[in-house]
């Protein structure tokens, strides 16, 4: 079904793409008249120029044409499906197929908000070089660059706040890691000072005075955490920042304090949310205690963050992180269930021992055992 006539079609994903007449015009070999002619539609496109606008635009020659899907939701759901089960963890080649997958996607549905935010997702988790594995550093600028559009996209066209503010983010994790720390700063303008401007802190209110308390645990649940782990980062951050300025003592401090914690909340020690793809609190403490001089205490934080993973391996060949987080003192809910096999776990836990930081301790028999037990895995 048509629902737009072709220049209207031109007009729009040119102005979505930020081109100007001439611009496209340029493109094309033709002349900006002609472009105004056929958004004006006093003319149409030649049969010829179909294929390279529609190439120039980056969508199919049915989205120019203006013929849509009559289920265009359903569609964009289930190609969100495919790329989620093309993904496998710690592999970053399938995380690139599944980012392809939403691209093909996006040249359908150039504007859908369900393909437009999961883009963005997986674009920020590639082009960024703090996300380790992730980081796909051959194609990292095209995928910023692309992963920039699209956030532009959803702040546009969405209606959902908590999509425009995670576009928002987006931008200024982007604009941080190339160095515009001005754009970065003023896409933090847009966020709320408060940490009590919730979606599911104000839902619980809501439930509260209806009486419907079970939703009440879910929600402050699902914000607990979130709360837990933002605080976690933070943390993290602050310690990484302690360390850089030489105040290992009170990046020890920290540490040693989040831990104590997490252990009275949730009743035993156990990885922490910031771990694998953005750090380990466990490791970050080892350096600094290395870096105050106490191998001890440095080889004893090493070891909790690997042996845990060690005694927790099963017939079943694979670990299931969130089932180590149900039902502690404290609810928490909304963790994605995250099944790692054995062989990715032996790599992470290769890629932590092999830390350049670490270099103190490999003579150590410890260190030796520790890393003999991750190579029979």
């Amino acid at each position: 079904m048509m629902t737009q006539t072709i220049g209207q079609v031109i007009r729009r994903l040119r102005k979505e793409r930020n081109f100007t007449q001439e611009e496209l015009a340029e493109q094309l070999n033709i002349s900006a008249q002609a472009v105004s002619k056929w958004e004006n539609g006093t003319s149409m496109p030649d049969i010829s120029q179909v294929v390279p606008l529609a190439s120039v635009f980056g969508v199919t020659t049915d989205v120019l044409f203006g013929v849509e899907g009559t289920n265009a939701a359903e569609e964009a759901y289930r190609i969100v499906s495919e790329a989620e089960e093309i993904k496998q963890y710690g592999e970053l080649s399938t995380y690139l197929a599944a980012y392809d997958h939403l691209l093909e996607g996006l040249q359908k549905y150039p504007n859908n908000l369900v393909l437009l935010n999961n883009c963005v997702g997986f674009g920020l988790s590639l082009c960024l070089p703090e996300n380790g594995w992730l980081y796909a550093a051959e194609r990292a600028d095209e995928i910023a660059s692309e992963t920039e559009r699209q956030a532009g996209l959803i702040i546009s066209y969405s209606r959902s706040p908590s999509d425009i503010l995670r576009a928002h983010q987006v931008l200024l994790l982007l604009y941080s890691s190339q160095g515009e720390y001005g754009k970065a700063a003023a896409e933090a303008e847009h966020f709320p000072e408060r940490t009590d401007f919730t979606l599911h802190t104000n839902m619980a209110r809501v439930y509260e005075c209806r009486g419907e308390w079970e939703e009440v645990i879910r929600h402050l649940g699902i914000d607990n955490s979130y709360a837990i782990q933002t605080l976690e980062d933070n943390l993290a951050r602050l310690g990484k920042a302690y360390y850089n300025v030489g105040r290992y003592d009170q990046a020890i401090y920290l540490y040693e304090s989040w831990f104590r914690t997490m252990e009275a909340m949730f009743g035993e020690r156990f990885p922490s949310f910031h771990d694998f793809d953005s750090g380990d609190c466990y490791l970050l403490l080892a350096q600094a205690y290395l870096a105050s001089g106490d191998k001890e205490k440095a080889m004893e934080n090493v070891e909790n963050s690997i042996r845990f993973y060690l005694d927790i391996i099963r017939p079943t060949k694979k670990i299931r992180l969130a089932a180590l987080r149900e039902n502690p003192p404290l609810t928490v809910h909304g963790i994605t269930d995250i099944f790692i096999s054995v062989p990715v776990m032996k790599v992470k836990l290769t890629e932590k021992l092999d830390s350049p930081e670490l270099e103190p301790l490999r003579d150590s028999e410890r260190f030796r055992a520790l890393r003999d037990e991750v190579d029979s895995l």
